[in-house]
Protein backbone atom coordinates (compact mmCIF):
# COMPACT_ATOMS: atom_id res chain seq x y z
CA UNK A 1 0.00 0.00 0.00
CA UNK A 2 0.91 3.61 -0.67
CA UNK A 3 1.07 4.36 2.99
CA UNK A 4 3.66 2.05 3.59
CA UNK A 5 6.25 4.25 2.03
CA UNK A 6 8.40 6.67 3.50
CA UNK A 7 7.37 9.21 0.56
CA UNK A 8 4.43 9.78 2.08
CA UNK A 9 5.55 9.36 5.74
CA UNK A 10 3.17 11.52 8.25
CA UNK A 11 0.64 12.22 5.36
CA UNK A 12 -3.23 11.11 5.51
CA UNK A 13 -4.70 8.16 3.30
CA UNK A 14 -6.37 11.39 1.88
CA UNK A 15 -3.34 13.15 1.03
CA UNK A 16 -1.78 10.32 -0.49
CA UNK A 17 -5.14 9.39 -2.68
CA UNK A 18 -5.21 13.23 -3.58
CA UNK A 19 -1.28 13.66 -4.63
CA UNK A 20 -1.32 10.77 -6.54
CA UNK A 21 -4.89 11.10 -8.60
CA UNK A 22 -4.03 15.16 -9.01
CA UNK A 23 -0.51 13.86 -10.63
CA UNK A 24 -1.58 10.69 -13.09
CA UNK A 25 -0.11 8.40 -10.97
CA UNK A 26 -0.51 4.75 -12.40
CA UNK A 27 -0.56 1.44 -11.06
CA UNK A 28 1.06 -1.50 -13.20
CA UNK A 29 1.33 -5.41 -13.25
CA UNK A 30 3.99 -7.66 -14.19
CA UNK A 31 5.18 -10.67 -14.38
CA UNK A 32 8.58 -12.15 -13.45
CA UNK A 33 11.03 -10.97 -15.63
CA UNK A 34 9.26 -8.11 -17.04
CA UNK A 35 11.00 -4.75 -17.16
CA UNK A 36 10.30 -1.84 -15.30
CA UNK A 37 13.01 0.31 -17.01
CA UNK A 38 15.68 -0.30 -19.22
CA UNK A 39 19.46 0.37 -19.44
CA UNK A 40 19.45 3.50 -21.69
CA UNK A 41 16.04 4.63 -21.04
CA UNK A 42 15.30 8.24 -20.26
CA UNK A 43 14.10 7.96 -16.31
CA UNK A 44 10.60 9.94 -16.28
CA UNK A 45 8.92 8.75 -13.52
CA UNK A 46 9.38 7.56 -9.67
CA UNK A 47 8.57 4.03 -8.63
CA UNK A 48 7.20 2.81 -5.98
CA UNK A 49 6.89 -1.30 -4.80
CA UNK A 50 3.27 -2.43 -3.69
CA UNK A 51 3.49 -5.92 -3.77
CA UNK A 52 6.46 -8.42 -5.04
CA UNK A 53 10.38 -8.20 -5.39
CA UNK A 54 11.95 -6.17 -7.94
CA UNK A 55 15.97 -6.52 -9.07
CA UNK A 56 18.18 -3.45 -10.47
CA UNK A 57 20.70 -4.90 -12.22
CA UNK A 58 23.41 -3.55 -14.85
CA UNK A 59 24.45 -6.24 -18.18
CA UNK A 60 28.75 -5.03 -19.39
CA UNK A 61 28.94 -5.46 -23.00
CA UNK A 62 30.59 -8.85 -22.42
CA UNK A 63 27.45 -10.16 -20.70
CA UNK A 64 28.34 -10.04 -17.46
CA UNK A 65 25.34 -9.08 -14.98
CA UNK A 66 25.77 -7.14 -12.13
CA UNK A 67 23.18 -7.16 -9.43
CA UNK A 68 22.78 -3.69 -7.83
CA UNK A 69 20.11 -4.28 -5.52
CA UNK A 70 16.91 -6.31 -4.76
CA UNK A 71 13.95 -4.48 -3.18
CA UNK A 72 11.19 -6.72 -1.57
CA UNK A 73 9.67 -4.74 0.97
CA UNK A 74 6.33 -2.96 0.28
CA UNK A 75 6.53 0.93 0.01
CA UNK A 76 10.19 0.82 -1.41
CA UNK A 77 10.89 3.87 -3.15
CA UNK A 78 13.27 3.24 -6.24
CA UNK A 79 14.18 4.88 -9.72
CA UNK A 80 14.62 8.17 -7.78
CA UNK A 81 17.72 8.92 -8.07
CA UNK A 82 18.07 9.51 -12.08
CA UNK A 83 14.98 12.01 -11.71
CA UNK A 84 17.14 14.84 -10.67
CA UNK A 85 20.58 13.92 -12.97
CA UNK A 86 21.01 16.27 -15.81
CA UNK A 87 21.55 12.87 -17.46
CA UNK A 88 19.12 11.05 -16.65
CA UNK A 89 19.75 8.39 -18.49
CA UNK A 90 19.33 5.12 -16.83
CA UNK A 91 23.22 3.11 -16.23
CA UNK A 92 20.49 0.19 -14.90
CA UNK A 93 17.74 -1.68 -15.93
CA UNK A 94 15.12 -3.19 -13.58
CA UNK A 95 13.31 -6.60 -13.64
CA UNK A 96 10.25 -7.96 -11.59
CA UNK A 97 11.48 -10.67 -10.08
CA UNK A 98 7.98 -12.11 -9.87
CA UNK A 99 4.45 -11.15 -9.97
CA UNK A 100 4.65 -7.44 -8.85
CA UNK A 101 2.45 -4.83 -8.82
CA UNK A 102 4.08 -1.20 -8.85
CA UNK A 103 2.92 2.40 -8.81
CA UNK A 104 4.78 4.94 -11.07
CA UNK A 105 4.30 8.46 -10.54
CA UNK A 106 5.61 11.20 -12.91
CA UNK A 107 8.94 13.15 -12.90
CA UNK A 108 6.98 16.38 -12.64
CA UNK A 109 4.80 15.13 -9.36
CA UNK A 110 8.49 15.75 -7.64
CA UNK A 111 9.82 18.73 -9.06
CA UNK A 112 9.93 21.76 -7.07
CA UNK A 113 8.78 25.09 -8.82
CA UNK A 114 6.35 28.18 -7.53
CA UNK A 115 3.36 26.58 -7.69
CA UNK A 116 4.23 23.83 -5.58
CA UNK A 117 1.99 23.66 -2.61
CA UNK A 118 2.38 22.25 0.85
CA UNK A 119 1.46 18.95 0.30
CA UNK A 120 3.70 18.49 -2.73
CA UNK A 121 6.59 20.70 -0.31
CA UNK A 122 5.86 18.09 2.65
CA UNK A 123 6.35 14.91 0.12
CA UNK A 124 9.76 16.21 -1.67
CA UNK A 125 10.71 16.94 1.80
CA UNK A 126 10.52 13.09 2.41
CA UNK A 127 12.10 12.67 -1.20
CA UNK A 128 15.49 14.25 0.30
CA UNK A 129 15.39 11.61 3.34
CA UNK A 130 15.26 8.96 1.02
CA UNK A 131 17.86 10.13 -0.83
CA UNK A 132 20.22 10.72 1.99
CA UNK A 133 19.35 6.93 2.78
CA UNK A 134 20.44 5.77 -0.78
CA UNK A 135 23.64 7.66 -0.66
CA UNK A 136 24.01 6.08 2.61
CA UNK A 137 23.19 2.84 1.11
CA UNK A 138 25.99 3.19 -1.76
CA UNK A 139 28.31 4.49 0.27
CA UNK A 140 28.23 0.96 2.05
CA UNK A 141 28.41 -0.93 -1.08
CA UNK A 142 31.33 1.19 -2.18
CA UNK A 143 33.06 -0.46 0.61
CA UNK A 144 31.68 -3.68 0.19
CA UNK A 145 33.34 -3.44 -3.22
CA UNK A 146 36.83 -2.51 -2.20
CA UNK A 147 37.59 -5.35 -0.47
CA UNK A 148 40.26 -7.73 -1.13
CA UNK A 149 39.01 -11.03 -0.36
CA UNK A 150 35.20 -13.23 -0.94
CA UNK A 151 35.38 -13.46 3.08
CA UNK A 152 35.75 -9.63 3.94
CA UNK A 153 32.93 -8.86 1.44
CA UNK A 154 30.26 -11.45 2.86
CA UNK A 155 31.41 -10.24 6.79
CA UNK A 156 30.90 -6.27 5.73
CA UNK A 157 27.48 -7.47 3.79
CA UNK A 158 26.28 -9.18 6.83
CA UNK A 159 27.18 -7.04 9.72
CA UNK A 160 25.46 -4.00 7.33
CA UNK A 161 22.75 -6.25 7.23
CA UNK A 162 22.30 -7.53 10.35
CA UNK A 163 19.63 -6.65 13.52
CA UNK A 164 20.61 -6.44 17.13
CA UNK A 165 20.27 -9.80 17.66
CA UNK A 166 23.12 -10.86 14.90
CA UNK A 167 20.44 -11.95 12.79
CA UNK A 168 20.10 -11.60 8.92
CA UNK A 169 17.79 -12.79 6.54
CA UNK A 170 18.80 -13.31 3.19
CA UNK A 171 16.87 -11.84 0.46
CA UNK A 172 19.07 -12.94 -2.29
CA UNK A 173 19.60 -16.58 -3.65
CA UNK A 174 23.35 -17.70 -3.89
CA UNK A 175 23.75 -16.61 -7.81
CA UNK A 176 21.95 -13.09 -6.88
CA UNK A 177 24.69 -12.76 -3.69
CA UNK A 178 27.25 -13.90 -6.01
CA UNK A 179 26.21 -11.24 -8.91
CA UNK A 180 25.64 -8.68 -6.16
CA UNK A 181 29.32 -9.33 -4.58
CA UNK A 182 31.31 -9.32 -7.88
CA UNK A 183 31.85 -13.06 -7.20
CA UNK A 184 31.05 -16.89 -8.64
CA UNK A 185 28.02 -18.97 -6.97
CA UNK A 186 30.08 -21.79 -6.42
CA UNK A 187 32.76 -19.08 -4.79
CA UNK A 188 29.91 -17.75 -2.32
CA UNK A 189 28.72 -21.18 -1.31
CA UNK A 190 32.04 -22.79 -0.99
CA UNK A 191 33.11 -19.56 1.33
CA UNK A 192 29.76 -19.56 3.21
CA UNK A 193 30.28 -22.87 4.35
CA UNK A 194 33.82 -22.52 5.09
CA UNK A 195 33.16 -19.18 7.49
CA UNK A 196 29.94 -21.91 9.04
CA UNK A 197 32.92 -24.35 10.14
CA UNK A 198 35.44 -21.65 11.45
CA UNK A 199 32.30 -20.43 13.56
CA UNK A 200 31.79 -17.06 11.87
CA UNK A 201 28.39 -17.45 10.92
CA UNK A 202 25.54 -20.19 11.54
CA UNK A 203 23.79 -21.01 7.93
CA UNK A 204 20.47 -21.92 8.63
CA UNK A 205 18.81 -21.72 4.58
CA UNK A 206 18.22 -17.73 4.22
CA UNK A 207 18.54 -17.13 7.92
CA UNK A 208 22.32 -16.12 9.08
CA UNK A 209 23.40 -16.06 12.51
CA UNK A 210 26.72 -14.34 12.67
CA UNK A 211 29.31 -13.97 15.38
CA UNK A 212 29.35 -10.37 15.29
CA UNK A 213 32.81 -10.08 16.99
CA UNK A 214 34.48 -12.36 14.98
CA UNK A 215 33.77 -10.69 11.85
CA UNK A 216 34.71 -7.38 12.68
CA UNK A 217 38.54 -9.01 12.54
CA UNK A 218 38.18 -8.36 8.50
CA UNK A 219 36.75 -5.14 8.18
Amino acid sequence: MPNKSDLFKNLTDYEIEKFLSENNAEKILLNKREEVFLQGNEAKYLFILEKGSVIVENTSLSGKRTIVNKFTEEGTVFGEVYLYLENNIYDYSCYSNEKSTIIKIPKRALLFDENSDALKIRIINNMLLILSQKAFYLNQKLLIAGSFSIREKLAKFFIQESNENGKVELYFTREELADFLGATRPSISRELMNMHNDGLIELNKNSIKINREQLEKFL
